[in-house]
């Protein structure tokens, strides 16, 4: 075949079960909805899914896989409710046609979950929220732990994509209003709706100057395709929240103790925790009201 593709390397210490998972996941939704644009799973000259590779290093898990045209958002225009409504619908789709897809990689630890614990452990809230974010962040964490996050362990769970932030959806850099697929199944589990919900809904924040307008608009296309419980609804702020406390956690362990790239320390982390400023500002009942405003229509 022609096209552009890509090959990808699992490490040799990447699970073979996990490199599974997401493969098998690709190739569920292709089946279910081939019109979602993801990368397409192309088998070996043999017919298989994935190869093995030797190395010194050990043995690799290879798989290729096609490429989807576009740039990432964040390296395109500002967030518009066209293209926020656009991420609800593409994810609202996934979400649907995932609904009974399970795989024995569904229940693995994956650290970008916010439903793993880390997020409220005390290791996390009091060397890695820095400048005050631990103080700031403090009432939140105290409802995560006794209240948000037990209820969230009880909601029903489905594979989801888990990922969908600005570096993961692309849009067509001629037309930066057009969604054009989504890629990186790395990070993707078993949870609720409201979990991949609240991924891309943080990125949304973090650029949005409206930001109710904003999440009313990714709730709306999401539920364009699928509706999102009332009691999922009701914890979207609350998982919003946890998720970009996470980051911001995350990052800073990442620059503490690994050599990271300067951009990392001096961009990234910058722009994280003015988002989880931003998102600590916003009224709790004003962004639920705003996201149930299409709720009866």
């Amino acid at each position: 075949e022609t096209g552009l593709y890509v090959l990808k390397v699992s490490s040799p210490i990447e699970d073979p079960t996990l490199v599974d998972f997401q493969v098998q996941a690709m190739l569920h939704l292709e089946r279910v909805d081939p019109t979602i644009p993801i990368p397409r799973v192309h088998r070996s000259l043999i017919g298989n899914v994935v190869e093995t590779l030797n190395s010194d290093e050990g043995e690799h898990v290879v798989r290729l896989l096609s490429w989807v045209d576009g740039v990432p958002l964040e390296d395109a225009a500002a967030c518009s409710p066209e293209v926020v409504t656009q991420i609800g619908s593409l994810q609202g789709r996934m979400c649907k046609a995932f609904a009974g897809f399970r795989h024995a990689g569904g229940k693995h630890f994956m650290p970008w979950n916010i439903l793993n614990g880390l997020v409220v452990s005390q290791e996390l809230c009091t060397r890695y929220l820095r400048d005050g974010l631990a103080e700031r962040c403090g009432p939140a964490l105290q409802r995560l732990e006794e209240e948000t996050l037990p209820r969230m362990l009880t909601l029903p769970a489905q594979t989801i994509h888990n990922d969908g932030h600005w570096g993961n959806v692309l849009c067509d850099p001629a037309a930066p209003d057009t969604i054009t697929g989504v890629i990186d199944f790395g990070d993707q589990i078993e949870g609720p709706l409201v979990v991949d919900l609240a991924t891309s809904m943080t990125s949304v924040l973090e650029r949005s100057d409206a930001p109710l307008e904003a999440a009313a608009a990714l709730v709306q296309g999401f539920e364009s395709q699928l509706a999102l419980p009332a009691e999922q609804r009701e914890l979207l702020y609350d998982a919003t929240l946890a998720r970009a406390i996470m980051i911001v956690q995350l990052l800073e362990f990442r620059a503490q103790h690994t050599e990271v790239d300067p951009e990392l320390r001096d961009v990234d982390i910058p722009i994280v925790k003015q988002t989880l400023e931003r998102i600590l500002c916003i009224d709790a009942d004003d962004f639920l009201q705003a996201v149930r405003r299409g709720e009866n229509e």
